[in-house]
């Protein structure tokens, strides 16, 4: 028990690390135009994006080391669970399943980066999943520790749907780091301010593109994460849909993002809009994954 959670508050440091690197390398990369100017302080605004460069390669590999590390959390997780239950899977209560919501960011994270070579991305989106490693290591001890599941969890559902579910959620805590980071580049860009922070970030399209390719990505996960939990429901309570708080704010999240996609496909929902309502859907996410269980009462209070 205590190793898993040796590593788990490792992988909580290596985030913080990696998110604070990021941040670093954000301030310190400057646009192309700046540098291109002739002058005195040629010499030093080359040094300095050679800097940046270098910090932004460490943030990556401190990024995927903290992934590796948190992957390794997990399994031990998964050992210590299956002598408790049984059951290895290791996003059986609160910890845990913020746990894996964070490694599936960081996961998001590095394909993205190691496909579209991004790494200003990593600021807003590997602060999402350092964020929810924090948020894990609030808890009482007592909530992240392996305790025997009930019995309406200690079965083969469990892998499936509470796994895709929480992968869902992942790529919409992406979308909304993205959200942010598309309205803090517009606001720059909208009081012309090119030589600001902001200006070292992709440009509008490219974030907007991503945040709906995130969210696109997280719709089918959630339908068939609902869907799953729809037929465990049945095998476990005696029936599909109980409109159990957890359940109906799952369907309403859903919805959200529904309604978001079909905006963006027949009204051409883009830009400002959307990065406003992705970040309004991650708040959603954040009380159905998170307010509910704490604050509502039903079939779902065990997790």
């Amino acid at each position: 028990m205590l190793r898993s959670l040796f590593l788990f508050d490792m992988t909580f440091w290596l985030y913080l690390a990696a998110f604070g690197l990021y941040v670093l390398y954000v301030f310190m990369k400057r646009p192309a135009v700046e540098l291109a100017v002739a002058g005195p302080s040629l010499n030093s605004r080359e040094n300095e994006a050679g800097w940046a460069g270098q910090i932004g390669q460490v943030a990556t590999l401190v990024t995927t080391i903290g992934w590796l590390v948190n992957t390794f959390a997990l399994a031990i997780r998964a050992q210590e669970r299956l002598r408790l239950s049984g059951t290895f899977a290791p996003w059986s209560n609160q910890f845990e399943a913020m746990a894996y919501v964070s490694w599936a960011i960081m996961l998001g994270y590095v394909l993205l980066e190691s496909t579209y070579k991004l790494k200003a991305v990593g600021a807003f989106v590997v602060g999402i999943g350092f964020i929810a490693m924090g948020a894990a290591s609030l808890l009482p001890y007592r909530y992240q520790t392996a305790e025997p599941l009930v019995p309406a969890l200690n079965s083969y559902w469990i892998y499936i749907h509470v796994s895709v579910t929480l992968s869902s959620y992942a790529a919409f805590a992406m979308a909304g780091g993205l959200g942010v980071m598309y309205l803090v580049k517009e606001r720059a860009d909208r009081r012309g301010t090119p030589s600001s922070i902001a200006a070292s970030l992709p440009d509008l399209e490219t974030i907007d593109e991503l945040g709906y390719k995130a969210i696109m990505v997280g719709f089918p996960l959630l339908a068939f994460g609902i869907i799953l939990g729809a037929m465990w429901a049945n095998y476990a309570w005696g029936g599909y849909w109980s409109w159990d708080p957890k359940e109906t704010w799952s369907l309403i999240v859903w919805l959200i993002y529904g309604a978001y996609i079909h905006a963006r496909m027949t009204r051409g929902w883009e830009g400002r809009r959307a990065a406003i309502y992705a970040v309004f859907g991650l708040l959603m996410v954040i009380f159905c994954f998170w307010g509910v269980n704490f604050l509502l009462s039903g079939l779902h209070a065990y997790a």
